[in-house]
């Protein structure tokens, strides 16, 4: 998994942003521990008609280790706040994470 950032400020970004809160438009790319906690979760019994095979399904919003946090998918076991969580993959712009 991929992080951007920020040239001047440090600050780091899941996407790449046009502009950081600094005002700076440099970025550097690098590689993220894939580590992080569950700081809030969801589970979805109705979803959008491309996602209805695979319900019911968990979402969550990770804070990685490295700063940012993102919404991902949860993969294998469920998941409680503050859960340590680990990167699966990506697919089609959806992270999966699973238990630690």
């Amino acid at each position: 998994m991929t992080l951007f950032h920020c040239s001047a400020c440090g600050k780091a970004y899941v996407a790449r942003p046009v502009y950081c809160r600094c005002g700076s438009q440099e970025f550097r790319a690098g590689e993220a521990s894939g580590k992080g906690c569950v700081y809030s979760c969801t589970t979805l019994y109705a979803a959008a008609e491309k996602f209805e095979k695979d319900l019911p399904f968990q979402i969550a919003i990770i804070e990685l280790d490295d700063g940012p946090r993102l919404t991902a998918r949860i993969s294998g076991r469920p998941v409680e706040i503050g859960d340590a969580v680990t990167h699966l993959h990506e697919q089609e712009g959806v992270h999966f994470f699973q238990a630690a």
